[in-house]
């Protein structure tokens, strides 16, 4: 089984999203899927990327403040 970086975003039931990055590679795509399933009652999420997953929290994640970062997402207002 391949174990790599996972990260995605999802849609909790009061119509706020949530993001999640993994923090090792040694997580399964189906551990990961399980968060937004289990953890916060989300009926859909959106597997973005896991090769290369990055996200720019410095206060959680410093060693991720370097290096190419491809794409933004932004969350402008509620439904």
């Amino acid at each position: 089984m391949r174990r790599t970086y996972h990260s995605g975003v999802g849609i909790l039931s009061n119509g706020n999203v949530v993001f999640i990055i993994s923090k090792e590679a040694n997580t399964t795509f189906f551990d990961f899927a399980s968060i937004f399933k289990d953890l916060f009652g989300c009926s859909d999420a959106l597997y973005l990327d896991g090769a290369i997953s990055k996200m720019y929290l410095p206060q959680h994640r410093p060693e991720d403040t370097g290096g190419d970062f491809g794409v933004i997402i932004s969350v402008t207002g509620k439904r």
